[in-house]
């Protein structure tokens, strides 16, 4: 009998609590100059091609902003906790053949962690990246970022200018050369510009 009623006074007081209302404490909404280092639109087709030749479409299926919420880390049922808003753009351009998903987003992933002037980038659910930025929206390239600025750089015979690139984490980890793994990503103004595969083939945007 008391632990019934112990129980039932713990409801009642989780109840209680739960009526109080969470506090938004700030709201950070992405900046023009964020939201233009993804300069894509749903519906478009941006035409790459493999270093064989072939040539293939990566479709933006998805563009979107969103504002998601960030709440500290409670174990328990927390009531009235306090929590920011961060709002989230997120690209997605996909192939059919060869088959890629990438996923871009800035301000936070699909996971819904919080990545304050980061670019993610996430290749077929499995490979993921990142591009620091600073306040004024250029990358941060350097060592501690790994990341490699070049002011030009001749891609495909395509002469590309202001270009990032970023070896992926993945690639230094795997022993095996028979597996096929993205080595290193290069991007500018244009979005992506070049994904170069770990036996150093590579897909270049078709411009």
């Amino acid at each position: 009998m008391n632990k019934i009623l112990l129980t039932l006074i713990l409801f009642l007081i989780v109840s209680s609590c739960c009526r109080e209302d969470s506090i938004e404490t700030a709201r950070y909404e992405l900046t023009a100059d964020e939201l233009a280092l993804l300069p894509y639109s749903k519906g478009q087709k941006i035409n790459f091609v493999h270093s064989n030749g072939y040539s293939f479409d990566l479709n933006v299926i998805e563009d979107k902003i969103e504002w998601k919420e960030y709440h500290d880390f409670c174990e328990w049922n927390c009531c009235g906790n306090d929590y920011f808003s961060y709002q989230v753009k997120t690209t997605i351009l996909e192939s059919t053949y060869p088959k890629f998903h990438f996923v871009f987003s800035l301000g936070g992933t699909r996971f819904n962690d919080y990545y304050p002037q980061v670019l993610n980038l996430e290749i077929n659910n499995r490979y993921f990246i990142q591009f620091p930025y600073d306040t004024l929206t250029n990358f941060i390239c350097d060592s501690i970022t790994q990341t490699t600025y070049y002011d030009s750089i001749s891609l495909n015979n395509q002469m590309y200018y202001e270009v990032c690139m970023r070896n992926f984490d993945s690639y230094n980890f795997i022993n095996d050369s028979s597996v096929l793994v993205p080595m290193s990503v290069y991007f500018n103004n244009l979005g992506l510009i070049q994904l170069k595969m770990s036996n150093y083939e590579t897909y270049t945007i078709n411009n």
